[in-house]
């Protein structure tokens, strides 16, 4: 990923942060945040940077009281419980699915409209430095943003539809299908020939064909780049995932910001 972003309108005024809704997305060495306007839906700044975002606090934007915070952690250990079943007193049991170590705690998020619940651990001193910095920010894995957004701008085409989400070094792929969600997973790639493979294994598990599905791609990667451009050669059906996908605005931002912070705005839809 590019080491360093910051957008921002012009017309930006971090004084009335109670009008605003901040948005962080923290991964391994790096994170990216927006801030949206509760009042028109306009994404006023986003910023993006190759860095430990806990080193990056002190005098910078993130420091400002904004109405509401709402924050992304990546996390490898994550399973998916139906939510007609789950419990929140036998969280200690689904946990034996992750396998979770001494060193991390296990949380758990929903996302009402799918009909899952997100089983998931991360690092008891990630958690200790987000309570320390964002005390008030609601809390949910990286996985979870992706979804909501992909469910709010594609779940009402019944055709499947394979998204793929850049992440550095990793990707994350979501299938729905006959207006369901299908599959969530994420994988690690280290060339383009592994980016092909772990797209036609999910493919393959899905049951889904290659002529009828279409291929969505958001993230950190460009349309010229030799990633989309494999991608594109292999699955005629490839397109860029849509602009308007998501209920926000992002005007006067000197540049383009969409589909590569998707599963970071889609934040905004989480509650």
């Amino acid at each position: 990923m590019t080491d360093k972003l910051h957008l921002s309108v012009p017309d930006f005024e971090p004084s009335t942060a109670k009008d605003f809704e901040l948005c962080i997305e923290i991964g391994n060495n790096y994170f990216q945040y927006g801030i949206i306007s509760l009042v028109d839906h306009a994404v006023k700044v986003v910023s993006a940077k190759a860095s430990i975002i806990f080193n990056e606090i002190e005098n910078s934007l993130l420091q400002t009281h904004f109405k509401k915070t709402k924050l992304s952690l990546f996390t490898q250990k994550f399973t998916f419980i139906p939510s007609e079943i789950f419990k929140a007193g036998d969280l200690a049991v689904y946990s034996k699915y992750i396998q979770p170590d001494d060193s991390m705690d296990v949380l758990y998020s929903t996302i009402d409209k799918v009909g899952i619940t997100v089983v998931y651990a991360v690092p008891k001193i990630t958690l200790d430095k987000v309570s320390k910095y964002f005390p008030d920010a609601q809390i949910y894995p990286h996985l979870l943003p992706f979804i909501k957004g992909v469910d709010y701008g594609f779940s009402q085409i019944d055709a499947p539809l394979l998204f793929v989400n850049f992440k550095p070094s990793f990707i994350e792929i979501a299938v729905y299908h006959h207006q369901k969600f299908k599959f969530y997973n994420t994988f690690e790639y280290q060339n383009d020939d592994e980016l092909i493979y772990f797209i036609l294994l999910a493919i393959q598990q899905n049951k889904l064909k290659l002529a009828s599905t279409t291929i969505k791609i958001s993230g950190n990667v460009s349309a010229k780049s030799s990633s989309f451009e494999r991608i594109s050669a292999q699955f005629p059906r490839t397109e860029i995932t849509d602009q308007d996908s998501l209920p926000l605005t992002y005007s006067n931002l000197g540049q383009p910001v969409m589909p590569r912070f998707f599963s970071l705005f889609s934040l905004h839809l989480c509650e």
